[in-house]
């Protein structure tokens, strides 16, 4: 299985040349994988390139690339086909690129030649590695609707046949509680939302716990769980109440940034006070100016 999707990136930088090498983020003991790379020249006279992948933990046919000569603000790509060890452990390792060229400066009797060399890191996995980033508001009001965000993401293999869920033991949700994904590539990430809403009729403020389950296959159909939870508190709103539930605690006082009907109403007839003053003052002033 040759895996040809890039992920990450790594750039080598030398004041002659750029290398750029993009591979996956993720590959699995035994598969084979291509290695990305683009050669650019940002100098005259370079010539027979070469550029070399290398770590104990890889086999390649042919992991060295040469290249006759660039011209300057000239690129070049090629692709290296690695396979990793079936003995390599889970988790990192570092590959080592080295590059050698030849360049002929305006007062050389011969080409120099130059060697620099980069590592960087690669990252074996044997099994899906799944996690959620969940985004939730603290504070929601009874009965109306809010949004839980959910981001998955696959650091390991591929999975298969995703299903999340939400749920609590403590409220009763509804609205839209289940997501389903057919499949998850290595390194890849997924958005969603459950727009979900709370009973209208409830008795006292609740705290509660909202969870956030899931299931998937890996590539021998084995099934596999993910959990994750946030915690809501659930309040009525007040009859005079306009805005957003989500405020804070202080204490024993809780602090939401709804506002008041009457506070927006009292507001108002203030402004239309002041500026009745405002234009009362003005006039004073003007019937007070002597007469010439």
């Amino acid at each position: 299985m040759c895996i040809p999707a890039y992920a990450l990136q790594s750039n080598m930088l030398d004041p002659n040349l750029q290398v750029t090498l993009e591979y996956p983020d993720v590959v699995r003991q035994g598969d084979k994988f291509v290695l990305s790379s683009i050669i650019k020249a940002t100098a005259d006279q370079v010539s027979n390139i070469t550029l070399s992948i290398s770590s104990p933990e890889l086999y390649s046919a042919n992991n060295t690339f040469r290249l006759a000569k660039l011209a300057k603000d000239s690129t070049f790509g090629n692709d290296f086909k690695l396979e990793t060890k079936n003995d390599t452990p889970n988790g990192g390792f570092v590959a080592n690129a080295q590059v050698t060229y030849y360049i002929k400066g305006l007062f050389d009797a011969n080409p120099i030649k130059n060697t620099f060399t980069h590592a960087f890191n690669l990252n074996t996995q044997s099994s899906p590695i799944l996690s959620f980033d969940i985004q939730a508001p603290s504070n929601v009001f009874s009965g109306e609707p809010f949004s839980i965000k959910t981001t998955i993401k696959n650091q390991g293999t591929t999975v298969q046949n995703v299903q999340v869920v939400v749920y609590s033991d403590d409220i009763n949700l509804e609205g839209k509680k289940s997501f389903l994904l057919s499949s998850l590539d290595s390194g890849k990430s997924s958005e969603f939302d459950f727009l979900v809403n709370t009973p209208k009729d409830l008795d006292i403020p609740t705290h509660a716990v909202i969870h956030v389950n899931g299931t998937y296959l890996d590539d021998s159909n084995q099934s596999h769980s993910i959990q994750d939870s946030v915690n809501i508190f659930v309040r009525h709103r007040g009859i005079m109440e306009i805005g957003d539930a989500n405020g804070v605690w202080l204490g024993t006082f809780f602090i939401a940034p709804v506002v008041g009907v009457g506070t927006i109403v009292s507001s108002v007839i203030g402004f239309f006070i002041f500026l009745w003053h405002f234009r009362n003052r003005k006039k004073q002033k003007k019937n007070k100016k002597p007469k010439t």
